[in-house]
C-alpha cells in the first residue's frame, strides 16, 4: 500500500482517498502520471491524503506484462488485507483498476478480486464509492479521457472536466467490475 499525505501532514480533520488500482507499476508510483493525476483529483474528493491499494500486489510494467504473469490465490489473499485496511481507513473510495479485461486464469482471479472489492465496500457500508462514468477507469488514462477534444466532459480544465465526469455508485454495484 502506498500511503501519500499533504505537505501539512496528516491533522485530525485530514481525509483519505482510497484509490484501488490493478497492480503496482515497476518504478516509484510517486513518479508516474496515475500518482500524479490522483494528487490533482484529491480536492474533488474533500480529500488531502491518497492511499493506493491494488487489486494485486504484483508489479508489472504494463497489463500486456501483467497477464503474462501467473497469479494465485494466495497473491489475492494477501492484498486483500491492504484493501480492506486502506478502505476501512479511508473517507472515499475511488475504483480505478482500469476497464480492459484480462484473460486466462489470472483474469479470472482478478474479476473475483474486484467483485471481492465491490462486496466489501457493500458488508462495511462504505457511501463513497467513485468511478469515472461508472467505470473504474485507470488514473493515468484520465487526462486522454477527458480531454476538451473528446468532447466527453464540459470545463475548462482537467479538474473541471474530471470532476463533470465522476460518479458516485452505491458500492452494491458488483456486476460492472472487470468488464
Amino acid at each position: 500500500m502506498v500511503e501519500s499525505r499533504s505537505e501539512q501532514g496528516r491533522s485530525a480533520g485530514s481525509r483519505a482517498l482510497c484509490a484501488v488500482l490493478l497492480n503496482p507499476p515497476l518504478r516509484d508510483v510517486e513518479e508516474t502520471v496515475t500518482c500524479k493525476n490522483l494528487r490533482a483529483a484529491l480536492p474533488l474528493f474533500n480529500c488531502d491524503e491518497l492511499r493506493i491499494v491494488n487489486l494485486v500486489d504484483i508489479a508489472s510494467r504494463d497489463q500486456v506484462a501483467l497477464q503474462k504473469i501467473e497469479i494465485n490465490m494466495s497473491e489475492i489473499l494477501r492484498s486483500r488485507e491492504l484493501i480492506s485496511q486502506a478502505i476501512d481507513e479511508a473517507g472515499e473510495v475511488l475504483l480505478a483498476w482500469g476497464s480492459s479485461r484480462i484473460s486466462g486464469e489470472s483474469g479470472r482471479l482478478l474479476r473475483e478480486q474486484s467483485k471481492w472489492v465491490r462486496a466489501h465496500l457493500t458488508a462495511n457500508g462504505t457511501l463513497r464509492v467513485w468511478t469515472i462514468q461508472g467505470k473504474p477507469r485507470h488514473p493515468s488514462r484520465w487526462r486522454q479521457y477527458v480531454g476538451p477534444q473528446k468532447g466527453r466532459a464540459k470545463g475548462s480544465t482537467f479538474e473541471e472536466r474530471l470532476a463533470s465526469l465522476l460518479t458516485s455508485e452505491g458500492a452494491h454495484n458488483s456486476e460492472r467490475a472487470l468488464r
